[in-house]
């Protein structure tokens, strides 16, 4: 990781929740799609950001240690994908 993006990770962690999510938003904001296929999976990516802000609005959130985060990621990942399959 470059000092600039460890600098803005380090400053978005200090920011609220809310504050969070609209960083998220603006970032999703900034993608780009090429193609029908990018474009679904865009918005279905958008509607669960959305899903999840919500759920952190209301109150309902998982802590998680930062060391715990891949294991964490890679578990909804299986589970994402065995969903979908």
């Amino acid at each position: 990781m470059n000092s600039t993006l460890e600098e803005v990770l380090e400053a978005a962690r200090a920011l609220s929740r809310s504050e969070c999510a609209e960083v998220a938003h603006e970032l999703i904001a900034t993608l780009e799609t090429t193609d029908e296929r990018d474009e679904a999976r865009y918005i279905e990516f958008r509607q669960a950001v959305d899903r999840g802000i919500a759920s952190l609005d209301a109150g309902r959130s998982t802590r998680l240690c930062v060391d715990d985060l891949d294991d964490y990621l890679r578990e909804r990942g299986h589970l994402a994908a065995g969903l979908a399959g």
